[in-house]
């Protein structure tokens, strides 16, 4: 997917987000914001949104010197996250369709999104997903593909959204598939790490490895050789979040293999993948 005008806005809000989660004081924020400018100018509007907001997150953070703004903020999601998560087994126990349930509750915490807010409501998300459900849904055409397929990757997305996974990781291997769980090299936005990884227990359950990039999302041209080639070979992978999705629905990997499960929080990956504002959705190419 390529960038688009709106992107800008998206850019400049992140900047000003993450600015005042590391505590930036105002006059400083003003003259980074300025020279910034200069290179958001320069961004190839060719490229995908993921690629050049990692680039331009890489220059802030060399200017406010913190390699990891978000931390404490991660640290955070994850804690809520995995004080829901015994009710939410409990939830998924009780079901009649845990699979379908599970990733309902697994695209819920898709909604902490701190590069785009700072504030989010999980329990409102959680509700709204397992009562409205997908408005897009390749359901049924992910179960015949699943029941093909002895492993399953899964492309992570943020901090405390990981520990929604862990249930729909946990719903796989009951259903006897081998999962293998890739998170972020090095801290970018609040994106998953391996610390996220561990802290949410992922790696007790499940392979967890790097993509071998920071990049945002997982750009076949930046993440590492080996995960491009374990993804040109996977049968079955599902990619969490609209940073995957904006690097990924092109590609001919993608198509019929790749299942995009995501809440749309922006109009443009609306438009891209037919679906409205506020959905969420389960779908492939």
């Amino acid at each position: 997917m390529q960038a688009r005008i709106d992107c800008f806005y998206c850019y400049f809000k992140q900047i000003a987000n993450c600015m005042d989660i590391a505590g930036i004081e105002e006059d400083r924020q003003y003259q980074i914001f300025f020279d910034l400018m200069d290179d958001i100018k320069k961004m190839d509007r060719y490229r995908t949104p993921a690629e050049n907001t990692t680039e331009m997150l890489m220059k802030l953070y060399r200017k406010i010197d913190n390699n990891d703004p978000f931390k404490e903020s991660k640290e955070k999601s994850n804690t809520l996250a995995l004080e829901l998560y015994p009710a939410l087994k409990d939830h998924l126990q009780k079901s009649t369709d845990k699979l379908y349930d599970a990733l309902k509750i697994s695209v819920a915490g898709n909604i902490i999104d701190l590069g785009i807010q700072k504030d989010y409501d999980l329990d409102a998300s959680l509700q709204y997903s397992l009562k409205e459900g997908f408005s897009k849904n390749d359901y049924p055409r992910f179960v015949e593909k699943l029941a093909a397929s002895d492993s399953v990757i899964i492309i992570g997305d943020n901090a405390g959204e990981i520990v929604f996974d862990r249930l729909l990781v946990e719903e796989l291997i009951r259903l006897g598939k081998k999962i293998t769980y890739l998170v972020k090299d090095s801290p970018v936005l609040n994106d998953a790490t391996m610390d996220d990884a561990r802290q949410a227990g992922m790696d007790k359950i499940a392979t967890v490895t790097t993509t071998g990039s920071h990049y945002l999302g997982a750009p076949l041209t930046k993440i590492s050789d080996e995960v491009s080639k374990l993804l040109e070979k996977s049968s079955l992978v599902i990619s969490k979040g609209q940073a995957n999705f904006e690097t990924l629905e092109h590609e001919e990997l993608a198509k019929d293999r790749i299942f995009f499960l995501l809440k749309i929080k922006c109009a443009c990956i609306g438009q891209a993948a037919g679906a409205n504002l506020g959905d969420i959705v389960f779908f492939t190419r």
